[in-house]
């Protein structure tokens, strides 16, 4: 037995091979291909295994290129491969220590080199194509050419970060623009295919959301200029007929973002943009009782947007409308604008409460020319919701200013008439929010009405004091009339700006326009510093307030620089 040998002499045949079992080496066919009936095939001279000479050497210095490479582009490289020649080899086949470190081929990392996939659509981060070089592997024979996939060097919207964007918008944006459906926006946010006026929505939703974190307010610049390009994208793509809702409230929301973050007069440019498509969609008279003759603006009005029945749609169209109302009413006040839109217009309700929009429970507000009376007094006692106190309290400044704007050079009875009405109104109004405002914890917005009823009453007493009536004794006696009867309601007013104005400072959701209010505050205090104390006290209270919202509020910022003493007196603008 000994002496027998292992293995019948010559070569086996290329079938057994295949089949890997032990061939007989029987000529001219062996038993097993005999018995399949396939053709016995016996090659002379075998092919040697493993690879080619020299190729592992190649293939390892080609790797030690790439990773030169990675170094150069500050990458760190992978592990190195390890290989091992036929020697080595050899010798641990003999001495049996061979290990699973070391093979006769490549050993890659136990984990593969991953690549940054991006996770959106182009649309959805950014424009055009991917602006990183593309990074190659040297192709070696049978070694496949490997190709890293492109990442964008700017803005990438990662899943996580959509989400917490999402979230800030309606946990601190949503406060005071509340123009979006929670439930409806979700339902098309992470969609794959947005339409243009959608992602230009969903990147000004994300823009405002950055300026009101600490974590994304680096990103709201890319956000901001991501935002501007879609937007110009799509007035330049689209005709004038497909004007849609969506690009409208982005244009507002964006204006919100410049004036407290970039620029007044840009921000003013952009609400601009959306008080027109606003204007153009009609949407100031959204609930106007139909006639033959409103039946052709519908047929108008179809035309700029697409048919939506829902009562959720046209309450997004109502909160859209009064929102840039807002906008118009406060930021008017600042350098006393005239206004955009004319109230004696407006066919839209007030918005509905928040708890019927979320859930969908069809609610019929009043118009807002049946809650602020012309003539009268007597305010209805409804209970709206804050946002609705809000418009309420704009069409109280929006008078004032235009009462301003309309006071006449010498005396006249409608302008005293409407001067006291005025008055008795903001009385009225003063004594209904107090309530709301004198609670330990109000609502930020409750608490910015407030403080806009107050303005108007020193906007009142300021008029006044300034505005000549007259050289003759007709004109003295009226004004001091007035004078008399806005004096102690003055001094009532700096008391509460005083106590608004610190509880304002403490809640981190105060609104983004409030640094306008307090502005007019300050400019009346240093106009007026011999009149009383009182008005010389409210100035240091509100210097405070200004300067706690510099960093999250340019507005604040810009207008703290305006009212900066220098010397002994306070620089304002007239």
């Amino acid at each position: 037995m000994s002496g027998q040998q292992r293995q019948q002499p010559g070569i086996a045949c290329e079938e057994c091979r295949r089949r890997r079992i032990r061939c007989d080496r029987i000529r001219p066919q062996c038993t097993a291909c005999a018995t399949s009936g396939v053709e016995c095939i016996v090659r002379d001279s075998c092919p040697p295994r493993g690879p080619r000479k020299g190729y592992l050497k190649t293939l390892q210095k080609r790797i030690e290129e790439l990773e030169s490479q990675l170094e150069n582009q500050g990458t760190p490289p992978a592990p190195i491969c390890q290989t091992v020649d036929n020697d080595s080899s050899t010798d641990n086949n003999e001495n049996n220590t061979t290990t699973p470190e070391t093979t006769d081929i490549l050993q890659w990392p136990v984990a593969p080199i991953e690549f940054p996939f991006p996770t959106m659509e182009p649309w959805g981060c950014c424009d055009g194509p991917y602006k990183s070089s593309l990074l190659q592997l040297p192709p070696v024979d049978s070694v496949p050419e490997l190709v890293q996939i492109p990442m964008e060097s700017g803005l990438f919207i990662s899943p996580i970060m959509h989400n917490d964007l999402d979230q800030l918008f309606f946990d601190r944006a949503y406060a005071f623009a509340p123009i979006i459906h929670t439930h409806r926006y979700r339902s098309w946010s992470k969609q794959p295919n947005l339409s243009k006026q959608r992602t230009c929505l969903q990147y000004a939703m994300w823009t405002l959301a950055s300026s009101l974190s600490s974590q994304f307010h680096v990103e709201g610049c890319k956000l901001y200029a991501k935002t501007r390009q879609l937007l110009g994208e799509l007035d330049g793509d689209e005709p004038c007929h497909q004007i849609s809702l969506e690009q409208a409230q982005a244009w507002a929301l964006l204006s919100i973002y410049e004036l407290t973050c970039q620029d007044f007069d840009r921000g003013m440019m952009s609400a601009g943009r959306a008080f027109r498509l606003i204007q153009m969609m009609r949407l100031y008279e959204l609930d106007m009782p139909r006639t033959p003759q409103t039946m052709q603006l519908d047929q108008y009005q179809r035309e700029f947007t697409p048919a939506q029945n829902d009562w959720i749609d046209i309450e997004t169209k109502r909160r859209t409308f009064w929102f840039a109302y807002l906008i118009d009413r406060f930021t008017s006040m600042v350098d006393g604008l005239h206004m955009f839109f004319d109230e004696r217009l407006i066919r839209t309700r007030l918005p509905a409460p928040e708890v019927n929009f979320v859930n969908n429970r069809p609610m019929d507000m009043s118009f807002l020319a049946d809650v602020v009376p012309d003539v009268g007094v007597e305010w209805p006692h409804n209970n709206f919701s804050p946002f609705a106190e809000c418009v309420i309290g704009a069409t109280m400044c929006g008078r004032v200013l235009q009462h301003k704007q309309n006071a006449p050079t010498r005396p006249c009875e409608e302008f005293c008439s409407r001067h006291r009405t005025l008055n008795a109104l903001l009385a009225q109004r003063i004594k209904m929010l107090r309530i709301h405002a004198s609670l330990e914890y109000p609502d930020p917005i409750i608490a910015f009405v407030a403080l806009a009823a107050q303005i108007d009453v020193l906007m009142l007493y300021d008029l006044i004091e300034t505005k000549p009536l007259g050289t003759g004794v007709e004109g003295t006696q009226l004004v001091q009339a007035l004078h008399a009867e806005h004096q102690q309601q003055a001094l009532d007013a700096v008391t509460d700006i005083s106590l608004l104005v610190a509880v304002l400072g403490q809640h981190f959701k105060m609104h983004p326009l409030t640094p306008i209010l307090l502005l007019l505050g300050a400019r009346f205090s240093q106009s007026h510093p011999e009149l009383n104390d009182a008005y010389i006290k409210l100035m240091p209270s509100i210097l405070t307030t200004l300067q706690a919202s510099t960093g999250l509020n340019k507005l604040a910022q810009n207008f703290l620089q305006l009212l900066k003493p220098q010397g002994d007196t306070w620089c304002g603008f007239t």
